[in-house]
């Protein structure tokens, strides 16, 4: 089965910046206090869809689960996380409070503090942003961003979805923002994180967050856990921080090897 690392608690992306991020498309929802509502809700439904389907890697039920149950659950969650709108509304919400969680602050701040600005005689750092609902990256002078996200929400921002991407090791820097809690299994979390580090050349910097309560809430995973585990495939620690509500994590990638995280998993 996939490593606890992987377990993650379901949450949501979305991060922001210094300075008033660029519009997006516009959102339907309006209400601040609705916005809310409905992240809150998307993650307690995945939360519960994640330990129903025993971590979502294969369809079987962990051990301190339900069992018998577990069908009538899971059809439970989905009813009410079409009642709630889906990841239509989930989107929604994200666009309107993305302005908020402002973590690409954090990411300009460890890349001038680590020497890695640029100086204008100097080439831009080339940066992948996995999951990108706003422009605050690309409007950076001295990034060459390559900003993607599986439903764009603005017309810079590439509707891609990363598992298609070929890693060629050709970013410097590669930005995970609330992006890994959303996907939807154990095994393609390992692949995620598998893949940022192929996209890295050597010595790049991978940014990650996360909700702090997918590594201080879940049953399934821990902050000693997920740095371990990410050390196996050649991930080391560089900086970290914890905001009231969301854990940064920048890793460099420090040795040349090829990545099977479900190997490096079982050591």
């Amino acid at each position: 089965s996939p490593p606890p690392l992987l377990r993650l608690d379901m949450a949501k992306k979305r991060s922001g910046n210094a300075g008033p991020p660029r519009p997006l498309v516009p959102s339907a929802m309006k209400s601040l206090k609705r916005a809310r509502h409905v992240t809150s809700e998307f993650h307690r439904i995945q939360r519960e869809l994640d330990l129903v389907t025993g971590g979502g890697s294969d369809g079987n039920k962990h051990k301190s689960g339900p069992h018998a149950a577990g069908k009538s659950s899971k059809k439970e969650l989905e009813r009410q996380l079409k009642g709630l709108g889906g990841r239509q509304a989930y989107q929604e919400a994200s666009v309107l409070t993305t302005g908020r969680h402002r973590t690409c602050k954090w990411v300009f701040a460890v890349l001038t503090r680590l020497g890695m600005r640029p100086k204008k005689s100097e080439p831009k750092l080339r940066l992948l942003e996995v999951g990108a609902v706003n422009t605050q990256l690309l409007a950076v002078p001295w990034l060459a961003v390559r900003a993607v996200d599986i439903k764009s929400q603005h017309p810079k921002i590439e509707t891609m979805d990363f598992f298609d991407i070929t890693p060629a090791q050709e970013y410097k820097v590669v930005v995970c923002s609330m992006v890994l809690n959303c996907v939807s299994s154990a095994l393609k979390r390992g692949r995620m994180l598998a893949l940022a580090r192929s996209h890295l050349a050597p010595g790049g910097l991978f940014f990650l967050m996360l909700p702090r309560r997918t590594i201080e809430n879940s049953p399934f995973s821990t902050q000693s856990i997920l740095t371990k585990q990410l050390a196996t495939i050649g991930m080391e620690v560089v900086e970290t921080k914890m905001s009231p509500k969301v854990a940064f994590f920048c890793f460099k990638k420090v040795e040349e090897r090829a990545c099977d995280f479900g190997e490096a998993a079982k050591k």
